[in-house]
């Protein structure tokens, strides 16, 4: 098959979160078995184009915004011989400091921007050999398959396209006013609640959900909860209407990025079978973060991006108290300025013992999880989760709030040392993550050999990409209905 894949980010050229390690590897594994892949991704100034072999593709076109035409060109790389990624360029929308905005505020005229990105998808690919699938990610490009459906097929073209669309994280939408409705060129006909209107705004991943022949998300109890007033963030109703059209597949990992025994960013490689090595990288953090060198003090670590839906409001309520456990914490991430003035706050309180690394390197992440031993992700809601399947693989014990993926892939302590590899609460509250953490410090210095056994339970977990991809491939070949 040809499977155009529309994205915002993709490792390793360009990377805020989960969806970039999903797109990066997903599409490897795809043109690997012999698909014919074209991922399509905005031409950021920040890709370093020193670094990858970017050339012309002789390809340019213009886009109708409104009243205007925008031109693109289009560059590419040339990844494999089944993959290509083509790079949507245009200076005014993309050579920016930043992806989509600033801290919490996106750019002003994002509407515009994933509007003319998510057209230009269309536009090359009609340039391209013939397409079997469009395959796009969230909110950013999710309005192409509106325009799939109710432009260019009705032109004849991509009549026989499969049209899929998966949702990484529902709590972002692309919403935007009413008055940008102009810019997309097509009838007020279509902004109604069974079309692209969500509270008398243009909602993009409405759009996609709506439009899309197939949805899927990235877990299987996602895919439930987001059929619920809880989770749906107002989307619920129209996930419902489509719910014989929506599949929670589970994310997989690129065990050669992730992996403890080929990790050439740690300080010793170690497996299940070679566990001991592990403390030497705990040691090796603990000199590196400027903590007390003790490999006996439960090191306690997280890996993420400061917001709400992460729990981290259910963190600062305990933090104290946590710290109280004689406990090490290692905090690597950004996000929320008051997030961030707390945990700089905390650093300074607790000297020493507690670090706040406000920045994401990814060298850093690997060590902090090679050199962890417990992993704290306590998410309000989580569609998948990629941290805690690494934090697994290098024996760092999560602590996870059940909900979404993290239900799906991590087994609590509840079910026995022999069996678990994890911990985990059900009721939001920091009352509830203080008590797990309490209860996973008691057993690692209580009885060591069952943390460990949890541990390498953990290591000997398998989440790689080949159920993943087959599952996506049945996904594609499903008969397309109207």
């Amino acid at each position: 098959m040809h499977i155009v894949f529309g994205v915002s980010e993709y490792y390793p050229l360009i990377k805020m979160g989960g969806l970039a390690d999903f797109a990066g590897s997903f599409t490897e594994k795809l043109a690997k078995r012999g698909h014919l892949v074209s991922v399509v991704l905005p031409g950021y100034n920040a890709i370093n184009r020193a670094a990858v072999p970017v050339e012309p593709a002789g390809i340019q076109f213009d886009i109708p915004i409104g009243a205007r035409t925008v031109s693109a060109s289009v560059s590419k790389i040339n990844i494999s011989e089944n993959l290509t990624v083509y790079l949507i360029e245009n200076e005014h929308y993309f050579n920016r400091e930043h992806l989509f905005g600033t801290g919490d505020t996106g750019y002003a005229d994002n509407a515009e921007r994933f509007l003319f990105f998510s057209r230009a998808i269309l536009e090359l690919a009609d340039r391209l050999e013939k397409v079997d699938v469009f395959h796009m990610n969230d909110w950013h490009t999710a309005i192409a398959l509106f325009y799939l459906k109710e432009y260019y097929r009705k032109l004849g073209k991509f009549t026989g396209a499969k049209s899929v669309l998966t949702i990484h994280n529902l709590g972002y939408q692309g919403l935007f006013w009413h008055h940008d409705m102009h810019l997309l060129n097509m009838g007020w006909e279509y902004f109604t609640p069974e079309g692209i209107e969500f509270y008398n705004h243009i909602n993009y991943l409405k759009s996609g959900i709506v439009y899309a022949d197939e949805i899927t998300t990235v877990s299987p109890s996602y895919a439930r909860e987001i059929q619920t007033p809880e989770f749906g963030f107002g989307l619920d109703g129209v996930l419902r209407s489509r719910a014989g059209h929506l599949t929670g597949i589970l994310n997989g990992v690129d065990y050669r990025l992730w992996n403890p025994w080929f990790d050439r960013h740690i300080e010793s490689r170690y497996s299940a079978k070679f566990f001991d090595r592990k403390k030497t990288n705990k040691l090796a953090l603990q000199r590196e973060m400027g903590l007390e060198v003790n490999g006996n003090t439960p090191l306690v670590t997280i890996i993420t991006r400061l917001t709400e839906q992460k729990g981290i409001d259910l963190i600062l309520p305990v933090f104290d108290m946590m710290m109280e456990l004689n406990i090490q914490f290692i905090l690597l991430g950004t996000g929320k300025n008051e997030f961030e003035d707390f945990f700089r706050g905390a650093e300074y309180r607790y000297k020493g013992k507690a670090v706040s690394y406000l920045d994401y390197n990814e060298a850093v992440a690997h060590r902090i999880q090679a050199g962890g031993d417990i992993y704290l992700m306590p998410s309000r809601y989580e569609p998948c989760g990629l941290s805690q399947l690494y934090a697994m693989k290098y024996g760092n014990v999560p602590l996870v709030r059940l909900v979404g993926g993290l239900r799906d892939t991590v087994t609590t302590i509840e079910h026995g040392p022999e069996n678990a590899t994890g911990f985990g609460f059900e009721y939001y509250s920091p009352y509830m993550l203080y008590e797990t953490l309490k209860k996973a410090v008691e057993l690692y210095r209580e009885d060591r050999n069952a943390f460990d056994k949890i541990a390498r339970n953990g290591m000997a977990e398998n989440f790689s990409w080949s159920e993943t991809v087959r599952a996506y491939l049945e996904i594609y070949r499903k008969p397309r209905t109207e």
